[in-house]
């Protein structure tokens, strides 16, 4: 048996891009107030996107992606929840895990994005991306050309907060290819933008 949230998702995909909690409660056979609960609990897993108009809470999916996505390997959920919290309390907006669509239609999922969508940044987790200096500079290299892409963010940015040499050769090297992109390194608390 499906779960709410499982079940909320697919009827999203399959009846409409927009539907507020009411609709979902009444299609569903739900109760308002379960709606309400779950989809908040899918905005913060990134699966679906709630926005606030006239009062009215609306919940929209991002679109399917269409062709290949890159797929990294998971950083520590605790960094990424660590830097969502901080990163929040700097520019004093709550910074979610949620879905982008890029040029193309292409949706990536960024682990901080306002909620208005101007401010988008990522964590850049480089452990299992390979021993080798090259397959981590690669890794940074796709992460900034893929942040770079989003449209309409006023801040595009990626957190890091692991091998520093490698990170500062190539802010070293290719630092002219950030084109906009602000690199920050988070150790303990301390936030430092390098780039």
């Amino acid at each position: 048996m499906p779960t709410l949230g499982q079940r909320i998702v697919e009827h999203l995909t399959v009846n409409g891009a927009s539907l507020d909690d009411g609709e979902l409660a009444e299609a569903l056979g739900v109760q308002r107030q379960a709606v309400t609960e779950t989809c908040r609990q899918l905005e913060a897993q990134g699966l679906v996107v709630r926005n606030m108009a006239g009062g009215t809470r609306t919940v929209l999916v991002a679109p399917p992606v269409a062709g290949p996505r890159r797929v990294d390997p998971p950083s520590p959920p605790s960094f990424a929840a660590h830097a969502r919290g901080v990163l929040s309390g700097r520019w004093g907006t709550t910074l979610q895990r949620r879905a982008v669509v890029l040029p193309g239609g292409h949706a990536e999922i960024f682990e901080l994005v306002s909620g208005n969508g101007r401010i988008v940044g990522d964590v850049v987790w480089l452990a299992d991306r390979g021993e080798s200096p090259e397959a981590k500079s690669a890794a940074i290299a796709e992460s900034v050309l893929v942040v770079g892409h989003v449209p309409n963010a006023d801040r595009r940015f990626l957190v890091f907060g692991q091998d520093w040499d490698v990170l500062s050769r190539w802010l070293a090297r290719y630092r002219p290819l950030l084109d906009g992109v602000e690199v920050w390194f988070l150790d303990g608390d301390r936030l430092e933008r390098v780039a």
